[in-house]
């Protein structure tokens, strides 16, 4: 599975950083058991103030830059998704703007 990840100079502007290598495979496995599909990720990120909030970029021709919120609770569990800004609750939508 290649994987691109934005470096965390991306997540800047936000209150997220880059997922580290072990929650980044967690993450993961938990998209592409949603979703399938690992091909078009440009980023990982994990919230600065809630570690157990996670969102992962994804770039479609189709729908552009799309936010998938994950929350971790004894494991990573897909929650919303929707395009950056948009996705969930408040916390969700903050989160997914380190995909901007």
């Amino acid at each position: 599975m290649a994987l691109a990840v934005l470096p965390a100079t991306a997540a800047a502007g936000s209150s997220a950083r880059a997922a580290t290598k072990s929650e980044r495979s967690a993450i993961m496995a938990s998209f592409t058991a949603n979703d399938g599909s690992s091909s078009e990720v440009h980023g990982v990120y994990v919230s600065q103030s809630n570690p157990s909030l996670a969102v992962v970029c994804v770039r479609t021709p189709e729908a552009g830059t799309q936010a998938y919120v994950f929350r971790h609770a004894h494991s990573w569990r897909y929650v919303t998704s929707g395009p950056v800004g948009r996705a969930g609750n408040p916390a969700d939508r903050r989160l997914g703007q380190a995909c901007g």
